[in-house]
């Protein structure tokens, strides 16, 4: 209930403020936060480690602050953009790939977008909505029933169909099978919804659920980020991903599920290479204490 409160009041202050302004507040209060957030810092961290290969900690410091700045960035993003026009959400789109995604639309097999909490991903979907593509979205539920409206009528003023996750099967089915586009998160997953595949050289634990649905329906699966821009830039840039994770169903759902899973993450896995500063994961990638993680569950080669 307080955080409830706490987001109204970030609403109230925030959204009158020119976007500019509310970076310079987020990038300072998101400095407090990182000092603050003892866990969510140690977990960030320890993931930027493994991304950042050979540097030292005062290097993967740097970094996670800068994520922790551009988490807060979107969340201010994420306050304005329900109250833009759509005139004014397609000039901070900047989408270079319209033909492949048109392809992918005009399959008929419905598309599943898959991405990480990375950029500005909730405005990459807006963006599309904007240009009249029907987008789907599986969300968290929160549990405070007013949070979780308000959360859910932001994004749905964005354009957004959103499907609560707890609630998700037969809406992503109907969604996929009307070939409409069904976005959904990758890097946090449900505890009884994992799979361990190789990410960035050794096992990490992500949904298997992407995977799942994509066998089930034949949904064309596209990884995606979508970009924000250095400093004051609010310009959004969406890059997708439609070769990398074509997969031919071998029968044996298990393996299909693992090999298609490590497709995904291969293609995510280049966006956290070259913009690390830009994924907002604050729990642990690579899990320690778990036997499964001694070898990966697949080899794949690079």
């Amino acid at each position: 209930m307080v955080v409830y409160w706490l987001f109204r009041l970030t609403i109230l202050l925030m959204r009158p403020l020119p976007i500019w302004l509310g970076y310079r507040i987020a990038a300072g209060v998101a400095e407090v936060c990182y000092h603050f957030f003892h866990q969510q810092r140690r977990a960030l961290n320890e993931n930027l480690a493994r991304v950042l290969v050979g540097r030292d900690a005062r290097e993967v410091d740097a970094v996670a602050r800068r994520a922790f700045r551009n988490f807060g960035k979107f969340v201010v993003d994420f306050i304005h953009f329900p109250a833009m026009s759509r005139d004014e959400v397609r000039r901070r789109l900047c989408f270079t790939q319209w033909n492949e995604f048109d392809e992918v639309c005009q399959s008929g097999r419905g598309v599943l977008i898959v991405t990480m909490h990375f950029g500005v991903w909730d405005l990459g979907a807006a963006a599309m909505a904007a240009y009249e593509y029907p987008i789907n979205a599986v969300a968290d539920s929160f549990g405070y029933p007013r949070m979780n409206e308000l959360i859910h009528s932001s994004r749905e003023k964005l354009g957004m169909k959103i499907i609560p996750r707890e609630r998700a099967g037969i809406g992503v089915l109907r969604a996929l099978k009307r070939g409409e586009v069904l976005a959904m998160l990758i890097d946090v997953p449900d505890p009884d919804q994992t799979v361990l595949v190789d990410f960035l050289g050794a096992p990490a634990e992500v949904s298997d659920v992407p995977a799942r649905i994509a066998l089930r329906t034949g949904a064309w699966v596209v990884p995606a980020v979508v970009l924000r821009g250095p400093e004051r830039d609010t310009i959004i840039r969406p890059v997708m991903d439609t070769q990398t994770a074509r997969y031919e169903p071998t029968g044996d759902e298990k393996r299909d599920i693992l090999a298609l899973t490590q497709l995904i993450m291969r293609a995510l896995e280049r966006f956290v290479l070259e913009h690390p500063e830009q994924w907002y994961i604050f729990r642990s990638m690579w899990p320690q204490a778990s036997p499964a993680a001694a070898q990966p569950s697949l080899s794949m080669e690079r």
